[in-house]
């Protein structure tokens, strides 16, 4: 097995497009403090310099307590245009007026937002950039200080070059500023809570792979919703080729499944091999089968799980269970999703986690154990739910273990 990445190509660009943020930050707070402190009278200084330092302060702790790490790098992606329009305002429109506050909350968030984004320690070429952006900064805050205006051609250039870098962040973090715009929506319609130790202990970085039940269109965003990190969820070609979603999906890395039954050599079961090899979390229903009755709440898992794990044996397997999802907007209860249903509401999704587990070698020898295996451990994950284990699940006989037949995941 190759040796994982300590990030996929996507996230490292996302994360190396925050250290980006930050040096623009960072490069920007010691020109903007000193050019607040350029007025005549000492009193207006003061009140400048108090005003910026509190509102960036504020500025810092908001997104410090937002409750995910990963979508809190969108309130920079969202923060730096306004603060590089405020910028532009200042410049072009009030000369000689830099209101204190209005900086020093835009950058506070912008800073905030990269730190609680952060899901590792960055490699020391990165971080020697953000020290030297300080330095840096702190001479053009000199060299404006000095020379008593704020701009001439040289820091022209400069702000050329910071809109630049502003663009460039906001095309590389689209994704977290993405999934944080759907949070009022999602907030509307759903109460979403996690449970069980694996939430605790979910790594922050490195491969794994995530199976759960699978009862409504839904469940990839309530996986998403308590697992604080990037997922590489596999959606079927039904959904993935809407002409507007897949341009989503394929920015976000989002395995495409076809309307067929996975087979041995199965393209989408590669790509979710080298998406783990990248260090990714894949997100999985091997059930390949919206739920369609009360009383079968959990299916046969299929054989592309097992493939999966027969090829990455090494891979944590976080198994979980999402509870709420049947009877929502968009699942069969009572008709095809959408239809014969009231639109969701503040409806309750609990979503169990077990803490990580590997599959024994002996287990994974043969697919259909596998499958019973993994089926097991995600009817266990009921129990963080206080909910009782679905009865165990038996290997079942020669006769009955027959190849499994292509079925819709929809």
């Amino acid at each position: 097995m190759p040796e994982p990445e300590a990030d996929s190509p996507p996230l490292r660009r996302e994360r190396i497009a925050g250290l980006v943020t930050a040096a623009l930050v960072c490069f920007a707070l010691p020109s903007v403090l000193l050019l607040v402190s350029n007025v005549s009278d000492p009193q207006a200084q003061r009140e400048a310099r108090s005003w910026f330092v509190g509102a960036f302060a504020i500025g810092i702790l908001l997104p410090m307590l937002f409750w995910s790490r990963y979508r809190a790098l969108g309130f920079a992606t969202l923060t730096t245009p306004l603060w590089f329009l405020a910028v532009f305002w200042c410049v072009f429109f009030t000369t000689g007026n830099w209101p204190g506050w209005a900086h020093g909350l835009l950058l506070g968030i912008v800073l905030g937002a990269v730190v609680r984004g952060r899901r590792g320690p960055e490699p020391g070429e990165e971080t020697t950039g953000v020290f030297f952006a300080v330095l840096l900064g702190g001479a053009f805050a000199w060299s404006f200080h000095t020379r008593g205006q704020p701009f001439d051609m040289a820091e022209y250039f400069l702000l050329i070059v910071a809109s630049v870098l502003v663009w460039w962040t906001w095309t590389k973090l689209f994704r977290p500023c993405f999934e944080l715009s759907l949070e009022p929506m999602v907030w509307i319609a759903y109460k979403i809570r996690g449970h069980g130790p694996g939430l605790t202990d979910f790594p922050k970085t490195g491969p794994c792979l995530v199976l759960a039940n699978h009862a409504c269109w839904f469940d990839p965003l309530f996986l998403a919703k308590v697992i604080q990190r990037p997922i590489t969820p596999m959606m079927t070609a039904r959904f993935y080729d809407l002409p507007i979603l897949r341009l989503l999906m394929v920015s976000f890395g989002v395995i495409r499944v076809p309307e067929k039954a996975m087979k041995r050599d199965a393209s989408e079961l590669q790509d979710a091999i080298a998406a783990i090899d990248r260090g990714e979390c894949v997100v999985i229903f091997p059930e390949g089968y919206l739920r369609r009755s009360e009383e079968q709440p959990l299916r046969r898992f299929g054989q592309g799980i097992w493939q999966i794990l027969k090829a990455r044996p090494n891979t944590p397997v976080f198994a979980c269970w999402i509870e709420g999802a049947w009877g929502s907007y968009t699942s069969y209860f009572n008709g095809r999703p959408t239809q014969n249903k009231r639109r969701d509401r503040r409806r309750a999704i609990n979503v169990g986690v077990s803490a990580a587990a590997t599959v024994p070698e002996e287990v994974l020898s043969e697919h259909i154990r596998t499958r019973i295996h993994l089926m097991n451990l995600s009817s266990t994950a009921r129990t963080f739910l206080e909910l009782p284990a679905l009865p165990a699940f038996e290997v079942p006989a020669k006769s009955d273990d027959k190849p499994d037949e292509a079925e819709p995941n929809a």
